[in-house]
């Protein structure tokens, strides 16, 4: 059955493939006319600079272009613009991301990511601070499928790189002062210049972004959901030869943004707000990171090409508050501290000898997780007692650390057999160890603790080796088919919200995934036309979830055991006439648990059912036009929409559909007047025009009672005055 589908998709493409031949030769009158070229995008997804539409990976990039006509300032706000990959709208925090591409994603912030993500090169380890604020971007590449023989981290369903620009010897400055509703205050601002001329130039960034809560809080009696972040980056960049480029980057960020306030369905007076939440926990979170990388090229010769990169970083989230009800009552309250440390280290050696190209690695992760949280819950539905009762409640302290261990070699090799034809080979080799620590205590209702409940350590060690062929065809000048077969690998670990001895030492499996993926990438109508079309089959094994057991009362890690997605994803970007710009892109997705037992307590299973955050469809399209006005300077105007068909949040859906996400779509605006004086610039953005409010996420524990929405950010406006020299 599964791979009948995948024949019907190749086939798809390869038909595809054909059509596109035949329309090449034949321009259609909508593109006739004197219409600039789709702007060339250069990608370095192979580690080298490398053309989009030559590059064997199915990858969506984002130039600094595009980012300011869309005005996308962060990570979040590429939701709904890549097909097939789910970029949560609403997170615990403002600095923590998930995400979910093509089906598979990592819905537990703490756990270790699915989709590894790099910022100039250097791996964040966890979910925890991934929500990366650009300053001086030069480019977003996010790659879909297994990457590992390209990578210093392995990642089972694909990577988002965060590439900034290095200082140069050019002098350049800029500054971005926006106001909006709610309070909004979004200040960006830049320095970069030499310091030695051609030996030594650097760069300095800031960012500061604050805003007022969107929602109220009755219990409290003010607003939360609060944002209020500063976030700073200094780069040394030193060129003492032609064949030296050593850069140093100091990361800093300082959140004291609120975690995030659920709304509860049952609100008093049965009276159902959308912008109302009563919990009596103030969301207080302090979150303080920092790293430091040095990244080192040399090239040995003109084909080869050394690069070393070390990074050393981590955050302190201490302390982060929050309910998982949103009620004015005692049902489930977090207090916790969360402290990581890391350490990585990456050596490539890159080779470039004409019909044969390589690059090869070494790479090390050593990193802490320390958590102490104080959980407090309400054991069951009937426990409503507002003076408390202590005996219908769970009090609990777990506290534990997990260090981890990984080892790699990788390597990947294409070789040029004809003019038309390359083939490529990669492997690579991974080795982690997890060490878990544990220590969890008994509590009172003042927080005292009372008990020793568990203390223990466990240890494994995990092993594995996945490989990578694939064969790409150039039928033109234009365009280009590959077709690839791949295997990812996610390491297993150890359950750190357990509080029973025999979970606490119980590890969970690695998670493996074998990838079928075949594409075009075409360039079309004297390349006023870019149209790139993917399609894919992904089969895993041993998927890691998070579920809760009522048996167990709480939240479990652990593998569904089977799980299978395949589907399609087109991008499109076209230029029809010199003023008009148009990007279109779609992705069609089927996702399901072929095997997972348990998935909601003792005999309740998910065979067959959705996998979490996967929308059938996901649409997004996007519009710039540069009218032809009698004014001083001149004006961009751009449109950009997304639109995903419904979702479920729970691989057991409730009878009632309280685990269903309905269809949803958002329209974002952007309008810039560039004055007579080039440096000078005011826009006007508008987010959520339509103000769309449907839930975006929600939570339904019926052995609890707790039923909590999360809903979108309302219709925001900005207005910015920039300066750029």
């Amino acid at each position: 059955m599964h791979h009948r589908h995948l024949r019907n998709l190749l086939l798809v493409t390869s038909s595809l493939a054909v059509f596109d031949v035949a329309e090449a030769a034949e321009p259609t009158s909508a593109f006739d006319g004197a219409a600039p070229a789709v702007e060339q995008v250069i990608v370095t997804a192979e580690r080298r600079a490398t053309d989009l539409q030559k590059t064997a990976i199915a990858i969506s990039a984002f130039g600094q272009q595009v980012l300011a006509d869309r005005k996308i300032d962060n990570i979040r706000d590429l939701s709904g613009q890549i097909p097939n990959l789910s970029i949560s709208r609403v997170t615990i925090s403002h600095t923590t991301q998930t995400y979910a591409l093509r089906g598979v994603g990592e819905a537990d912030p703490i756990q270790e990511p699915v989709l590894a993500v790099y910022v100039d090169d250097v791996y964040i380890p966890r979910q925890i601070g991934s929500m990366v604020e650009f300053n001086d971007l030069e480019r977003i590449e996010v790659l879909r499928g297994p990457q590992g023989t390209l990578y210093g981290r392995n990642s089972s369903a694909g990577a988002l790189r965060v590439i900034t620009r290095d200082p140069g010897q050019t002098p350049r400055a800029k500054a971005e002062v926006g106001l909006g509703d709610y309070g909004a205050v979004d200040v960006r601002a830049l320095i970069e210049g030499p310091l030695v001329q051609d030996k030594l130039a650097g760069s300095f960034s800031y960012i500061h972004h604050k805003r007022d809560g969107v929602t109220f809080d009755p219990t409290l009696n003010h607003d939360v959901n609060r944002i209020d972040l500063d976030a700073f980056r200094a780069k040394l960049r030193w060129t003492p030869t032609d064949r030296l480029d050593a850069l140093l980057t100091v990361n800093a960020l300082r959140d004291r943004s609120d975690t995030r306030a659920y709304i509860p369905v049952n609100q008093p007076g049965g009276v159902f707000r959308k912008d109302r939440s009563y919990s009596e926990v103030e969301p207080v979170q302090h979150l303080d990171q920092a790293s430091i990388a040095l990244r080192v090229q040399y090239e040995l010769t003109n084909q080869l090409k050394l690069k070393s990169i070390s990074s050393y970083g981590g955050f302190n989230l201490n302390p982060v508050a929050y309910d998982n009800d949103g009620e004015a009552a005692l049902i489930q309250k977090n207090l916790i501290h969360y402290n990581d440390q890391y350490a990585t280290q990456e050596l490539q050696l890159n080779g470039d000898f004409g019909a044969l190209t390589f690059t090869s690695g070494l790479f090390y992760l050593h990193e802490r997780f320390f958590v102490q949280r104080d959980g407090y819950s309400r054991r069951n539905a009937q426990a409503t007692d507002p003076t408390v009762t202590p005996g219908n409640y769970n009090f609990a302290r777990a506290h534990n650390i997990t260090n981890t261990d990984a080892y790699a070699v990788f390597g990947e090799a294409t070789w040029k057999a004809t003019e038309r034809l390359s083939l490529t080979g990669g492997l690579r080799w991974t080795n982690e160890e997890k060490a878990f620590v544990f220590d969890n205590k008994g509590l009172n209702l003042a927080g005292q603790v009372v008990s020793q409940s568990i203390k223990g350590k466990a240890d494994k060690i995990w092993s594995a080796i996945t490989p990578k062929v694939s064969a790409q065809f150039q039928w033109t000048p234009d365009i280009l088919q590959y077709v690839s077969y791949s295997q990812g690998f996610k390491s297993g670990g150890f359950d750190n919200r357990a509080t029973r001895l025999d979970l606490a030492t119980l590890p969970f499996s690695p998670e493996h995934v074998t990838t079928y993926e075949t594409g075009l990438k075409s360039q079309l109508f004297d390349q006023r036309l870019r149209a790139n079309l993917a399609a894919f089959y992904n089969d895993y094994q041993d998927l890691q979830v998070s579920f809760y057991d009522p048996a167990y009362v709480g939240s479990r890690r652990g593998n569904a055991g089977k799980a299978h997605t395949y589907g399609v994803e087109l991008e499109t970007d076209a230029r029809p006439t010199e003023r008009l710009g148009a990007q279109f892109s779609v992705g069609w997705l089927y996702a399901i648990y072929d095997d997972y037992k348990g998935a909601g307590g003792a005999g309740v299973n998910a065979d067959g059912n959705r996998l979490l955050n996967s929308p059938r469809w996901s649409v997004s399209g996007g519009l710039t036009y540069d009218p032809a006005l009698d004014i001083p300077g001149s004006l961009r105007l751009g449109l950009n929409a997304q639109w995903q068909s419904g979702i479920v949040t729970s691989a057991t859906p409730a009878a009632g559909g309280q685990n269903n996400i309905p269809a949803q779509g958002f329209l974002n605006g952007v309008a810039t007047w560039t004055t007579p004086d080039p440096r000078w610039a005011v826009s006007l953005s508008v987010r959520n025009i339509l103000n769309s409010q449907k839930a975006v996420s929600s939570t339904y524990t019926p052995s609890t009672g707790i039923y909590y929405l999360n809903f979108p950010d309302p219709r925001t406006y900005l207005v910015t005055l920039k300066y750029a020299l």
